[in-house]
């Protein structure tokens, strides 16, 4: 399960060459290239939204917007990189990561902002330094209903946990904060154990990840940078399930 993270750690200088080569900057924007209509299509879209998002709220909150701008493009441009195995994944991730936790501090969603600290440290960094890390990728599904009960009582055993951590700080929307950590550490596991099931976790977590912001925003804490952008993951979510190349297709994908 770990033998990646493994594997760099333990060849860290060797990894580094990975960034710190002649031609990288090249290489990153060649990654850009070559995805389906479909990717470039929600990255326009995602951007003419961000940009309406920041025309609203730049006049109330502007360094906030400005932050959630830049994480809303960068997020979206993550997931269509994952969704298309490019190496640009990870500091779009990376940068996203910053600006979505510094976002949820300031808006005081605190389980937010540190399940974005951990894909920084526990994925983005790791596909910086490895820009092939999600090659040759086997995806298994649940043998048996016993699976989806182990996972069941792990999700609920977090949330549990997580929430009560939460609930000692000043967190104003500790319960669907709490909510989204949780399913992000049950989905993070998943994915770690290469199971397919892990897409229902995730499209479950862009609902209720919109519903957090949506929320914030009604409070006066946020804008609708977030709202937009998790809301195109959920259609990104749509075009794994459904498309001829989704991820149900095929048990390679």
């Amino acid at each position: 399960m770990f033998d990646r993270y493994k594997d760099v750690l333990m060849h860290l200088s060797e990894y580094s060459h990975n960034v710190f080569r002649k031609g990288y900057f090249s290489w990153l924007l060649n990654q850009c290239k070559g995805w389906g209509t479909f990717s470039y299509a929600l990255l326009t879209f995602n951007f003419v939204l961000q940009v309406i998002s920041l025309v609203q709220s730049i006049s109330q909150a502007p360094l906030q917007s400005i932050i959630a701008f830049i994480g809303g493009n960068l997020s979206v441009a993550c997931v269509i990189g994952i969704s298309n195995r490019s190496g640009i994944q990870g500091w779009a991730g990376a940068i996203s990561a910053i600006c979505i936790a510094t976002t949820g501090f300031m808006a005081g969603n605190f389980a937010t902002a540190w399940e974005q600290i951990g894909y920084l440290l526990f994925l983005d960094l790791f596909c910086i330094l490895d820009p092939k890390w999600n090659n040759d990728i086997q995806a298994e599904k649940f043998e048996s209903w016993v699976e989806w009960l182990k996972y069941l009582i792990f999700f609920g055993a977090a949330w549990a946990v997580i929430y009560f951590i939460f609930s000692m700080t000043s967190d104003p929307r500790v319960f669907l904060d709490s909510l989204n950590l949780a399913m992000a550490i049950t989905g993070s596991l998943l994915e770690l154990n290469r199971k397919r099931e892990q897409y229902y976790v995730w499209t479950i977590s862009s609902v209720f990840t919109i519903a957090l912001w949506t929320q914030t925003m009604l409070q006066g804490d946020g804008n609708f940078a977030l709202i937009f952008s998790y809301s195109i993951f959920f259609l990104n979510d749509m075009y794994a399930f459904f498309s001829k190349h989704g991820w149900f297709k095929s048990t390679n994908e």
